[in-house]
């Protein structure tokens, strides 16, 4: 009787399982990748460990971008040749500006693949077989939806138009005055950075909107401002220190919200898109104190 009740043994046991041909799912078998990673969830809804990593990636990229803009820019203020080749090739400027415009604008508005290819495998499930999963899921994406190899291109292509665009612009400007420019930048940058991070500074979700909102329209008085003052000549001395003043004062908040809202809004895998923000937020900001202190120097 005790014979009966005892379990098969294990050689038996596994002899079974390859009889009836049982499968472990391939995610079951992936125990080393955590669940954070194959769901929509923002990053503040994941572990510590997540939010480390993914951090980590958003300013290595972020590193990446600033070092090229940073290297060509020094080049163009000390490059006679370069500054030469750029003066006779204002056609590449102009290029450059397009290109960072289309590229920023695609990377940031463009909608998830994830999104898309999660959709299809509820809608059927049968569709990621192993023949025809990937195809068949492929299918049904927009074209515009970007995969990770795609963002990384355009982010790339992006970063180059930008480094070549600013050091256009500053090509002339005296070398003491960018070297100041790129330090006060670079400690306003860590400061805000350190304190966005810490858990003393943190803003209520509805309230950085709020502030978002308001800077979004300062940046779009800004802009009309800007417009205005090209078709009518340039700006005078005192008004360029103000509106830089201004942008300095508006990119030093932007920078605040955005680096906050990194683990507030973003999804797992928008680490390009994180990294684009702050860019951004930083290069304006150091065209802004470039402005304030060429406008000092003028006066």
């Amino acid at each position: 009787m005790s014979k009966v009740n005892q379990p098969p043994p294990y050689q038996e046991y596994e002899s079974l399982n390859h009889d009836h041909n049982v499968q472990v799912p391939v995610e079951q078998r992936r125990s080393n990748v955590p669940e954070d990673f194959k769901y929509s969830v923002t990053i503040s809804a994941c572990e510590f460990e997540i939010r480390q990593k993914f951090m980590a990636k958003v300013y290595s990229i972020l590193s990446v971008q600033l070092l090229t803009t940073l290297v060509f820019s020094m080049l163009a203020l000390r490059s006679k040749g370069l500054q030469l080749f750029i003066v006779n090739h204002m056609g590449l400027y102009i290029l450059g500006i397009i290109v960072s415009l289309v590229t920023c604008l695609w990377i940031a508005w463009a909608p998830r693949r994830e999104l898309y290819e999660m959709e299809n495998e509820i809608s059927d499930p049968l569709v990621a077989g192993p023949s025809n999963g990937t195809s068949a899921r492929s299918e049904n994406i927009p074209w515009y939806c970007l995969s990770k190899r795609g963002q990384y291109i355009l982010l790339s292509l992006f970063t180059i138009s930008e480094a070549y665009c600013l050091g256009s612009s500053i090509m002339f400007v005296p070398q003491d005055i960018v070297m100041n420019a790129i330090v006060v930048t670079t400690v306003v940058v860590i400061g805000v950075t350190l304190m966005a991070l810490s858990g003393k500074f943190e803003i209520a979700l509805e309230s950085a909107m709020s502030i978002y909102y308001w800077l979004n329209l300062a940046l779009l008085v800004m802009i009309g401002i800007g417009i205005s003052f090209l078709f009518m000549g340039g700006m005078g001395s005192k008004m360029n220190l103000f509106y830089g003043w201004i942008g300095a004062i508006v990119f030093t908040v932007y920078l605040f919200i955005d680096t906050q809202l990194i683990f507030r809004q973003m999804f797992i895998g928008e680490e390009i898109k994180c990294a684009l923000s702050l860019y951004l937020d930083i290069i304006n900001l150091f065209l802004s104190i470039l402005r304030i202190m060429q406008s000092s120097d003028d006066n």
